[in-house]
């Protein structure tokens, strides 16, 4: 593949996922990724469906909330108090056919990208999606999460900051977060060419926190809040 667009982190976000796909509509990729927790968020039944029906080669990998809501996790599985209100909430949100499909995501992908080689896409690490991958963890620590990774790209989530850094002798690439992002502005991707670019593309954070309003989630006005005024700092 000669292009290849990554999405990760998206959490409910239509807005933000509506503005960088009409950006990457002008890129004319060859495939779109989805890293993964696309659902838990203020608007879980438009994203997933805005998903399911994109017109191009679209590669989806699960992401740690993707199971959760599948699975209808609550305090008894783990989650703390409004995470929980908020994962059955979205769960309650989607039909049958959209919880099986993200019940039946796959845990990782790799696609060759011309020019980068074999990328493998994760959304926590290659051994677990809840294991975090920070643009500040020691080298020490990730490489055992690499064990037995043949691929020279790694690409993970889950952290929602951007970054593009060397591990021995991988790379690893955080697209950052399309709809809960931390250290930007703007909504969080990156396209893989012939080398990797990392994307911030504006949009209506207004309307989307207006949109995020009505929408019923519990803890509407802090999602509303992070879009409007995202954490400029992180580990």
């Amino acid at each position: 593949m000669k292009k290849v667009a990554a999405i990760y982190d998206i959490h409910g976000n239509l807005t933000a996922l509506e503005a960088v796909l009409a950006e990457i509509r002008k890129e004319h990729v060859d495939c779109v990724v989805v890293g993964g927790d696309v659902a838990w968020g203020p608007d879980p039944t438009g994203v997933v469906d805005l998903l399911m029906h994109l017109p191009w080669d679209v590669r989806f990998v699960r992401g740690n909330t993707d199971r959760e809501v599948a699975g209808r996790y609550g305090v008894a599985q783990g989650l703390e108090g409004q995470d929980a209100k908020i994962n059955e909430w979205c769960a309650d949100q989607l039909n049958g056919d959209q919880l099986e499909f993200l019940r039946t995501l796959p845990d990782n992908q790799t696609l060759r990208v011309d020019g980068l080689g074999p990328v493998l896409f994760v959304h926590g690490s290659p051994r677990s999606d809840t294991e975090a991958i920070r643009r500040s963890t020691p080298d020490s620590e990730i490489t055992p999460m690499l064990a037995g990774v043949s691929e020279n790209i790694v690409v993970c989530g889950h952290t929602h900051i951007q970054f593009d850094r060397a591990v021995g002798t991988k790379r690893v690439v955080n697209p950052g977060s399309v709809g809960l992002q931390s250290m930007a502005r703007g909504a969080c991707w990156a396209l893989f060419s012939q080398d990797v670019t990392l994307k911030v593309t504006n949009y209506d954070v207004e309307k989307a926190a207006e949109r995020i309003r009505k929408t019923g989630v519990p803890m509407a006005e802090e999602f509303a809040g992070h879009v409007l005024n995202p954490p400029m700092e992180g580990p």
